[in-house]
């Protein structure tokens, strides 16, 4: 088990280093030339976060001509030289150019052309992010439950999950991963082109009050979303048996880890996501949040799959999707327990998750629930 987990560490290490060294090529000293639309957007003070000042860290910039138009950068070709009018794509290429050279970056748009080549970088983007996000997390609870020396206690009187179902966990999120990050692709076309109501700034929603009031109402979509979404996944017998049930082989305490959070058929992942996207077509939400939503829900269903019983109602936790994995059909939300509480598919558990009862434990269980009185 150590071997297997220092294997992966080099490799979540190796991916960092990637990263970092990907920055490092591209802070040297290396200038723009003279240009006529780098001159024009020198002094532009009004763009959103990430403003405008990150083109001139470029190094080795590589000129792209677009529709007779010549742009100094491959990023600034993105955005037709005009960035405050592109301030979502303008914060993707910010991150993009962490990670792909400007040299990189005209690869893509003259191979693919400029929104095929974009939209194949923020691919490869979200890839290695999903990696980082899944690996990192993962490994951080798996010692946390598992090695460290706090783990004596937690599975003194409880089965430790084996090996074998932590690699099969892993290799298939592996598997789902490369399908399932095509959802935040289709997520950015829709609003970098205008489809949705996602706003950049506060300004535009009109102040803090309004803010406030549409990232509650929308995020109250999303959680009734998720939850009718989940529970169709599970009533529909076509969708359970060729989409969720394969993360549903997972139906013992024991055989739910971290690990487990993204071990799904792809679909699965994607259409419990796309409340996410389709809520944005009628409520406004910031741009930002949006992302941060989006980024959580991958570290949020790391926590719900472990299996252990820490928990603060009314958080849909662990111990209530444990719930759900063990009886099918209850606990369907994703963060609070409200809608389970409102639609009646609401269970709280039985006891201590994964703790093998006694008999009269187990007969104090059955009188709870057949409304008898409980000596």
């Amino acid at each position: 088990m150590m071997l297997s987990l220092h294997f992966f560490l080099i490799v979540v290490t190796c991916l960092f280093a990637l990263v970092a060294c990907s920055v490092v090529w591209q802070q040297n000293n290396s200038t723009f030339g003279d240009n006529a639309i780098l001159e024009e957007i020198k002094d532009y003070n009004d763009v959103p976060i990430p403003g405008i000042s990150w083109v001139h860290r470029i190094v080795n910039p590589t000129e792209v001509t677009l529709d007779g138009i010549t742009y100094p950068s491959a990023y600034l070709a993105l955005m037709n030289g005009t960035p405050r009018d592109h301030p979502c794509r303008n914060l993707n290429a910010f991150v993009n150019s962490f990670l792909f050279s400007d040299i990189s970056m005209a690869y893509f748009i003259k191979k693919y052309g400029i929104h095929l080549g974009h939209y194949i970088v923020c691919y490869l983007r979200n890839f290695l992010g999903a990696m980082l996000v899944y690996y990192g997390t993962s490994m951080a609870f798996h010692y946390y439950y598992y090695i460290h020396p706090r783990s004596q206690k937690i599975f003194s009187n409880r089965i430790k999950p084996n090996w074998d179902i932590i690699w099969d966990q892993i290799k298939l999120s592996q598997c789902s991963m490369i399908i399932y990050v095509l959802h935040p692709i289709v997520d950015e076309i829709l609003v970098e082109n205008g489809y949705t109501l996602c706003y950049y700034t506060v300004k535009e929603v009109g102040g803090w009050i309004p803010f406030v009031f549409f990232t509650l109402l929308y995020f109250s979509m999303v959680e009734i979303g998720i939850y009718w979404m989940h529970r169709i996944l599970h009533t529909n017998k076509f969708m359970y048996n060729y989409i969720h049930k394969t993360h549903h082989k997972y139906n013992q305490a024991h055989t739910l880890t971290p690990w487990a959070g993204l071990a799904f058929d792809p679909l699965d992942g994607i259409l419990q996501a796309s409340p996410y996207m389709i809520s944005l077509l009628f409520v406004p939400c910031h741009y930002g949040l949006h992302f941060i939503m989006i980024f959580l829900t991958a570290i949020w269903a790391t926590y719900i799959h472990d299996a252990m019983d820490f928990n603060i109602d009314p958080i849909m936790g662990a111990k209530y999707h444990t719930v759900h994995h063990t009886h099918y059909v209850y606990n369907y939300g994703q963060v609070f327990t409200f809608c389970d509480r409102f639609w009646g598919t609401f269970r709280e558990p039985d006891g201590p998750t994964g703790v093998k009862k006694t008999k009269e434990e187990l007969r104090k269980v059955f009188n709870r629930r057949a409304g008898k009185k409980i000596d």
